[in-house]
Formats: structure tokens, sequence, C-alpha cells
């Protein structure tokens, strides 16, 4: 009697266990959040530094950044953490007056995983980007 009980005991758990790793689980994900996420890295007047922009805002408010350095006369350069680069490097470049051109353009082309550098030219008001890997 007393082993039935121990065996139907033993069985409930089992067949607890079992159910238990039948269900399915339930993943909420941040849709805020881009993915993969790296960091960024970026020299400014030949110092390096890193930021971690994660969501959209932090992405704009980086380029704003990015922007607001090449406009004060420096020539800003930054990659994502994971960008590898070949012997025979392919070298796009863009040129705008358009601010959020400019952005999308360089935003684009990190995204690419490309090496993207920007300067501002005050005489002509355009932004010089040259994007390569």
């Amino acid at each position: 009697m007393k082993s039935q009980i121990k065996m139907k005991a033993l069985l409930a758990v089992m067949i607890g266990l079992a159910a238990s790793s039948c269900t399915k689980e339930n993943v909420v994900y941040d849709t805020e959040t881009l993915a993969p996420t790296h960091t960024v890295t970026y020299i400014v007047d030949g110092q390096q530094y890193y930021d971690n922009p994660q969501t959209y805002e932090d992405w704009s408010v980086f380029l704003d950044r990015m922007v607001a350095l090449a406009e004060e006369g420096y020539t800003v350069q930054f990659w994502r953490g994971n960008v590898q680069t070949s012997a025979t490097k392919e070298k796009v470049t863009y040129s705008t007056s358009n601010l959020q051109e400019a952005k999308a353009w360089c935003k684009q082309k990190i995204d690419e995983g490309y090496i993207v550098t920007m300067t501002y030219n005050q005489a002509t008001g355009k932004y010089d980007c040259v994007a390569y890997k």
C-alpha cells in the first residue's frame, strides 16, 4: 500500500514536470530597442570615444551630436563595433545641404556596416559624408 502511494506521488510529480516543460514561453519584445545593439565608436579631433545608442531616439541624439561637432569645424568619424574592413575599400560619398538627409544617409551607411566620416563646409553650407568598408 505504501509503495503504491509513493509510486502514485512520483508519477504525479513526473507528469507535472513533463506538462510544465511543454508550455509555451511568452516572450515580450521591446519594440523601442533596435536589434542587434552594438557600441558605436567615434573619433573627434583624434580622440576616440564610445557611445551605446539603443533606441531610435538615442540614435537621433547621437547623430545630432555628430552633426553639431561637424558644424563646429571638427571632422567626425563613427562606426559600429562590428565593422570589418577589407584590403580593397569600398568608398561612397554624399554631399547635401539638408541636415535631415545627411543624418539619414549616415545612419543608413552605419546600418550597412560602413565607417562614416562627416565634415561640414561652412562656406558652401554642405555636409560632406564619406562611407567606406
